[in-house]
């Protein structure tokens, strides 16, 4: 049966990424546009590894994501002092002292003295897997952009289109553009989703602080059974 709308084949994306064990978002704000779908699996050991340092809330904004990966991990025995996270971020000086203060109550970082840094890591990543989905019914090429742009932060980006239309795309003349970019195809009916091309593994070229971002904004919203 043909999709009229591309919300229409929600639902059965939706199930498919849930049935796989993932915590999913719809309309995942990233830097280059909304993301259809965002689903996340957290690693359960580093979950309780963090949550044994008491860190229970959320990192923060990217920006506060960045800098906290700047600051060495108690573990290699290195500190990082104020001076140089000056010079590493460009954001005005009281911003950063924030930043900073905010990392510290929460048990992500500490100060040793008055200038120099260490954070109680150990945990990253935090995440077993992350996928990211484009919905299409047309236009394949700009669904193919964006997916491709989702490869910054997801370990699988796809792109969701009919079933009928995605086994055009596997037998067509596009097949290599999706083959290079690495990104899957899942075919999508009223009842199911089923992936007719896999995605590569390989090339992927993720942004750490991005990533990270992202599965932190699912930390805020986990299972606390998990």
């Amino acid at each position: 049966m043909t999709f009229e709308l591309e919300r229409e084949m929600a639902v059965p994306v939706s199930n498919w990424l849930r049935f796989q064990g993932l915590s999913v978002k719809r309309e995942f704000s990233m830097p280059w546009g909304i993301c259809d779908f965002v689903g996340v699996s957290l690693n359960a050991s580093r979950v309780r590894k963090r949550l044994r340092f008491g860190q229970k809330n959320s990192v923060g904004p990217m920006g506060r994501v960045a800098l906290m990966r700047q600051i060495p991990d108690r573990e290699t025995g290195h500190r990082i002092t104020l001076s140089r996270l000056e010079r590493l971020n460009p954001c005005p000086a009281d911003v950063l002292a924030a930043d900073l203060e905010k990392l510290i109550t929460a048990g992500f970082v500490v100060r040793w003295g008055k200038r120099s840094f260490q954070k109680i890591n150990g945990w990253v990543p935090l995440h077993n897997r992350i996928l990211a989905v484009e919905l299409k019914l047309a236009r394949i090429s700009d669904a193919l952009v964006q997916a491709s742009s989702n490869r910054a932060f997801a370990t699988e980006s796809f792109v969701a289109v009919p079933a009928e239309t995605a086994c055009r795309i596997v037998s067509g003349r596009c097949l290599s553009d999706f083959l290079k970019a690495g990104v899957g195809v899942l075919g999508v009916t009223r009842t199911k989703c089923e992936v007719v091309l896999k995605p590569s593994h390989t090339g992927i070229e993720t942004d750490a602080t991005l990533q990270m971002h992202c599965v932190e904004r699912f930390w805020r919203t986990r299972d606390s059974s998990t």
